[in-house]
């Protein structure tokens, strides 16, 4: 510990000032407004992504309500329409003059789609291909 009573120690610390070129100055003034523009835009873009994220899951959310009631109806109208060809078989329907032309004694889409998964089992079963109707 002695050793470091031998030090000498400054109580003073020397300062000097001195004025930048002005070109220096120019510079550092440009480059220090350029970033503060740059962080203000950073932020503005920052705020808008937020918007959009927000009205993306606005959106996504109102599809989603959009494809539910759109399954909703389509179950419905397929309930209705095996309603109507079990009344009236093999039914067209004219929407616009509220008529339904029809087959009757034909077999309803239901035992046709019956008849058809019977045969092709058959097939299957005796080592046919099942063919394909569209």
């Amino acid at each position: 510990m002695a050793e470091l009573d031998k030090i000498p120690v400054k109580n003073s610390i020397q300062v000097e000032t001195v004025k930048l070129d002005d070109d220096v100055l120019d510079s550092i003034k440009k480059l220090n407004e350029r970033s503060n523009i740059t962080i203000a835009n950073c932020g503005n873009l920052y705020l808008r992504r937020k918007e959009l994220i927000d009205e993306m899951d606005r959106v996504e959310n109102s599809l989603k309500l959009a494809e539910d009631e759109f399954k909703a109806t389509q179950n419905r109208l397929n309930e209705i329409g095996e309603t109507v060809d079990e009344k009236y078989p093999q039914a067209r329907i004219n929407i616009q003059d509220g008529t339904v032309t029809y087959q009757p004694g034909a077999p309803t889409r239901k035992q046709q789609m019956a008849q058809q998964s019977q045969a092709q089992e058959l097939q299957v079963s005796e080592g046919e291909a099942p063919s394909i109707v569209n």
